[in-house]
């Protein structure tokens, strides 16, 4: 009879068994062949048997070390028959077994190891750090394993998809999205080594979709999700009922359905049909798993939410309860649990009919409130405190959560105790405007613009525009200030943060790192074979730049450095003040669209808009504009309609379609939209102005409009403020003509670019590059730019089609300090893209907003750069992130952008570029009341042509409609 504790005998039994074939096609087998072995009940109890056996042997025996590799090679398939070897269990088994100096059999060993770390981490959400040292563990173990026999291969495969697997949960845990995608890719490329292993190919294909569903529900892409969840149901229904991941390949169908869910609702407003999930004796999860008792719960919440079902919520707060208890406090797992949980009791707060009364807090229904909320505070708080601070994932949620749990506490406290109201408000204010600093975190994490730009495009609507109305509310008017710039324009911050980061590093003595950092990046990856048939979607950003565990390492390096406010903070007013002097600015104007604040409890309140105005002398302060709303007649037409534009022009399509209907043609949707932004924000801006214009950036003794930057939030920033208008007199009056608007993503970039040497853009002397029709098919862009080389830069570099390639362009850009540069040309904006937007150039060449912040086109400091191009200054990724070729040009170290909001038209455009370059260099204009005076060159019908604008140009002068719009009111300031 064998000898049942001969576990090497055990391990030649086992291969046996599975002979070529996937060990997971086996799994009943094996499990009886180790049982039987071992003369235990299943292979479970076996382990158990086989460690007492190990504990009670003398550490000088010498089959102390072996006996103790080949249990721990065990560990994986004991563990299909029931729990066994917990994680400190598999390390005291793995040191002992590495005692023995072989390399392949250390490599066994320490891939075994990492992968029960990988299996018990994911499971239960623990410490990432010990995913992060699997990661290195199994690239180091599959690179020592020889490819010479096919049961060698197949432990190396399965240590490269572990790899893959934990550097995907460690994203997850830690919140690096340009990780998620690569270990996706790796996955990918995993699966397609797997087609002689169907059923687990079928699994790893349930893993790859739920990865990519669960990035497409952070970028609110429903299609995308319902794709992925197909994909999965396809992929289930190959895979056998016996294979051991089939539990956690339906539960993770689970889940993202209800993802899906949630998106639907978020759309339409309306519960998903069909049963929700309920607790039954079929479906119950095991109440000694913590991780499946969170499952089950959070996949109750959504439906019981939609549906307004107590009954369901109390369930899942139930199983969150029983799963709390048996988490270890202050870790990861338990931090994960106790936010779902405070989630629960949040939402059955609003589950509960209570109608706001004096003493209503006292009626049964206001103590069930109040004791959710209650709950629901006490848990965040204690995991707030837990998350310590920015860099750590949760802590914009939880805080952001508790924030608004705060808020609905303040406003159930009844009349007379209005300081305890006070208190709480102040609280939530404070702990939100704390957690928005992890959005700039966030996104500086981020490796590459596309994941950057997901990071960031969710900050403004999620959290943002709530915490600033709460502070406008509450009379806190700079914390307004804070909130609202906290979530704007986080990939350009975080590329102008990442432009520096070698020099703050060797500042700090990290000469090391630093080089690191310079060195690191990658190119764009090819697509990738899809599981059945065709490829991958290539809308996933691909990782650019340094990764995501080199970025975390710097961020700890410079948060725990006088740098850390550079990182995080935004600008203080005094700061903001003193850039509006430095630009010869009157003010920053932030436009705060009328709002719902909602909150948890349900309970909501309607916040009116307002202009935020912070003043060059320090002075702050709030205009109602009642009438801005998002929803207003006028703008969602002109969205609608999807640009303002008519051929000819200087684009390639237009970024947004009509919805259908139909909808007004481009020109009246924006005549109806100008004539709404007087009424609804310009007029009382104006009036908050008046007599103010001289006050500040006067130059050369004259007398100026008042100067305004504007900062528009959400969808306000598709609208020319400038060209607001009214009737009066024989005709119209329009904005400019009262004010200087300039605009600006962020107060972070408005005291980034005040901070730069002052420029010389169109002085004497100073370098210039034009680039006219470099695709020769825009006639007139051409002759605009032969006339601006001619006329007023004839020095200059030109470049044409034949000439002004995307290599060329680059080249000629690096030289260009404090000079000119004027592309007339078509641009391209396709949202989401890897390149979401680019000028076309000669040859088919491109230059793209992404290779300009990104450094593939080294630091930049023109003096002025002139995008005479449609869409130009239209952000490819969300009206909030403002990310644009104009934006993208400013972050890489232009001093003044002008850009466009429309396909402009060909013809108005050559005469305004032209005027623009006039006044900027006959008068000596800056180049903001250079873009404006010409703009009111081309309203005036008495307008006189000056002599030396060449005969072509002067011809098509006579013939401009200053009623068009189009023609004049696209292009916009920026900067200088």
């Amino acid at each position: 009879m064998a000898d049942r504790f001969d576990l090497e005998s055990l391990m030649r039994s086992v291969k046996a068994v599975i002979g070529d074939r996937p060990w997971s096609t086996a799994i009943g087998q094996l499990s009886t062949v180790v049982a039987e072995h071992a003369a235990t009940a299943d292979a479970a109890a076996a382990f158990e048997l086989y460690y007492a056996h190990w504990r009670n042997m003398p550490g000088t025996d010498p089959r102390h070390p072996g006996f103790a590799g080949y249990l721990l090679q065990l560990v994986p398939l004991m563990r299909q028959s029931g729990p066994c070897c917990t994680l400190e269990q598999a390390q005291e088994l793995a040191a002992a077994a590495r005692t023995v100096r072989d390399p392949q059999w250390q490599a066994h060993i320490t891939g075994v190891l990492a992968l029960v770390v990988v299996h018990d981490t994911a499971a239960t959400n623990a410490d990432p750090e010990l995913l992060e040292k699997a990661v290195e563990d199994l690239d180091a173990a599959s690179g020592l394993l020889p490819a010479t026999d096919g049961t060698t291969a197949a432990t190396a495969t399965a240590f490269r998809i572990g790899r893959a697997v934990a550097r995907a949960e460690h994203a997850r845990l830690r919140g690096g999205e340009g990780e998620l995608d690569a270990s996706i890719e790796e996955l990918t490329a995993a699966r397609r080594g797997l087609t002689d292993r169907p059923d687990d190919q079928a699994y790893l294909t349930c893993y790859i979709a739920c990865l990519r569903a669960g990035r497409a529900y952070l970028g609110r892409d429903e299609e995308a999700v319902e794709r992925y969840i197909r994909e999965q149901e396809i992929a289930l229904a190959r895979l056998p009922r016996h294979h051991p991941g089939r539990d956690s390949a339906e539960s993770w169908l689970a889940t993202n359905r209800t993802l899906l869910r949630n998106l639907t609702f978020q759309r339409t407003d309306q519960s998903w049909p069909g049963p929700r999930p309920r607790l039954d004796a079929g479906r119950r999860p095991d109440p000694t798993d913590p991780y499946a008792l969170v499952q089950t719960a959070v996949e109750m919440i959504a439906g019981a939410a939609d549906d307004g079902d107590r009954a369901a919520m109390a369930e899942a707060i139930g199983l969150l309860h029983e799963a709390l208890e048996q988490c270890e406090e202050g870790g990861e797992h338990w931090m994960r649990c106790a936010a779902q949980l405070a989630t629960a009791h949040l939402f059955q707060s609003g589950l509960v009919r209570w109608e706001p009364k004096p003493l209503s807090h006292l009626s049964p229904a206001g103590r069930e409130i109040i004791a959710h909320t209650d709950q629901a505070i006490s848990l965040l708080r204690r995991v707030r405190r837990l998350a310590e601070g920015p860099a750590h994932p949760m802590w914009t949620h939880v805080g952001c959560l508790l924030a608004n749990a705060l808020r609905s506490r303040s406003m159930m406290m009844p009349q007379l105790r209005t300081a305890a109201a006070a208190r709480l408000g102040k609280e939530s204010r404070e702990i939100g405007l704390a957690a928005l600093s992890g959005l700039a975190w966030n996104v500086l994490l981020q490796s590459g613009t596309g994941h950057a730009m997901e990071a960031g495009s969710r900050a403004m609507e999620e959290m943002c525009l709530d915490v600033a109305r709460w502070c406008v509310l509450d009379g806190e008017l700079e914390d307004a200030v804070r909130a609202l710039d906290s979530g704007r324009a986080l990939t350009l911050h975080a590329a102008q943060v990442s432009a520096t980061v070698p020099d703050m590093l060797r500042q700090l003595g990290q000469d090391g790192l630093a080089e690191e950092w310079r060195t690191a990046g990658t190119g764009p990856l090819d697509p990738e074979p899809g599981p059945f048939g065709g490829f991958e979607p290539m809308s996933v950003p691909r990782p650019t730049g340094p990764d995501v565990r080199l970025r975390r390492r710097v961020l700890k390096v410079l948060a725990a450095s006088p740098y850390r406010d550079r990182l995080l903070r935004t600008p203080a007013l005094a700061e903001i003040a003193g850039a509006l002097r430095t630009l010869g600015a009157d003010a920053l104007v932030y436009l705060v669209p009328t709002g719902e604040l909602v909150l948890p409890t349900r309970r909501s309140r309607t916040i009116p808009g307002a202009a935020l105005i912070v003043g060059a002398d320090g002075t702050l302060r709030s205009v109602a504009l009642p009438d801005l709303r998002l929803d207003a007649p006028e703008l969602t037409a002109y969205q609608a309609v999807g640009g303002a534009g008519s051929d000819p022009r200087r684009d390639a399509g237009p970024v947004t379609t009509p919805q259908g209907g139909v909808p007004p043609r481009g020109a009246e949707a924006l005549d109806l939209l100008c004539g709404w932004a007087w009424k609804s924000v310009m007029a009382p801006l104006a009036a908050e102005f008046r007599g103010s214009g001289d006050s500040h950036g006067a130059r050369r003794g004259r007398s100026r409009v008042p100067s305004v930057v504007l900062v528009p939030v959400g969808a306000l920033g598709a609208v020319p403020w400038h060209a607001a208008w009214r009737a009066g007199g024989p005709g119209r009056r329009y904005a400019l003509e009262d004010l200087q608007v300039s605009y600006a993503p962020s107060a972070r970039t408005l005291c980034e670019v005040a901070g730069r040497t002052p420029p010389e853009a169109g002085a004497s002397g100073s370098p210039a590059l034009v680039i006219g029709d470099p695709t020769g098919d825009l006639r007139y862009a051409g002759e605009e730019a032969e006339a601006i080389h001619r006329v007023f830069y004839p020095n200059g570099t030109y470049l044409d089609a034949d000439t002004a390639d995307a290599t060329e362009v680059s080249a000629r850009l690096a030289g260009l300090r404090g000079g000119v540069l004027h592309l007339a040309c078509h641009a391209r904006v396709y949202p989401g893209e890897r390149h979401s937007a680019y000028l076309d150039l000669a040859a088919g060449s491109r230059l793209a907003a992404e290779e300009l912040i990104e450094g593939t086109v080294r630091r930049i400091a023109p003096g002025l750069v002139c995008l005479a191009a449609c869409w130009s200054n239209v952000s490819s990724r969300g009206y909030d992130e403002a990310y644009s070729l104009a934006t993208a040009f400013l972050t890489a170290g232009a001093h003044t952008v002008l850009g466009t909001l429309w396909p402009v038209p060909d013809e108005e455009t050559s005469l305004l570029m032209y005027m623009t370059h006039h006044y900027l260099r006959c008068e000596a204009l800056p180049p903001g009341q250079a873009l404006r005076r010409a703009q009111l060159w081309m309203l005036d019908p008495q307008r006189r042509i000056p002599p030396e604008m060449p005969a072509r140009l002067a011809v098509r002068a006579r013939y401009i409609r200053p009623a068009n719009l189009v023609g004049w009111a696209g292009f916009t300031h920026q900067g200088w």
